[in-house]
């Protein structure tokens, strides 16, 4: 018995310790935050459609305000770098075919049909931008489904994804 506790305990200490992270992090080779002394953050309001809740926009951006301040930049409306935070919701066209009636006696032509939905994806991507040489120094993008557990609408996905960020500048 305690040979298969310890296995049990030793697999979901793996699978807990190789979950993969939701973000993409590219970044100039050059490019180091402990540089920089201030920072701006804005959301690009341009873009964002009417079904995106401005709301969970401005939560993030202080959930991210705070997580950077803690690392010991300073907040600066006139900063030579800015967060730019780019939200946008894409349509995608999923489809799944099925053989649910079946008999042994006959098919039916259903068995061919496509059940086809559609599968709404949101697209967060944040690029830190030196204003000055108007470059793009290090960028992030996560996707997730709508309705999903890593929505940025739920306090604890939007801290998880911070963190998440905050640890590629490590």
């Amino acid at each position: 018995m305690k040979n298969i506790t310890t296995f049990l305990c030793l697999t979901l200490l793996i699978g807990c310790s190789t979950t993969q992270s939701n973000i993409n992090v590219d970044a100039v080779e050059t490019f180091n935050l402990n540089n920089y002394s201030d920072f701006n953050i804005k959301i690009n309001n341009e873009n964002i459609s009417a079904e995106v809740n401005p709301i969970v926009l401005e939560r993030f951006k202080e959930n991210l305000k705070i997580a950077i301040e803690e690392r010991g930049l300073k907040f600066n409306a006139n900063s030579n770098i800015t967060f730019d935070i780019n939200f946008t919701t894409k349509e995608m066209v999923k489809s799944n075919r099925y053989n649910t009636y079946y008999s042994r006696y006959y098919s039916s032509y259903y068995m061919w049909d496509d059940d086809i939905y559609n599968v709404t994806q949101n697209i967060l991507r944040v690029n830190l931008r030196d204003i000055n040489e108007d470059k793009t120094l290090w960028t992030v993008v996560t996707v997730w489904r709508d309705k999903s557990t890593r929505s940025i609408s739920y306090d604890d996905a939007s801290n998880m994804l911070v963190d998440e960020i905050m640890m590629s500048f490590l």
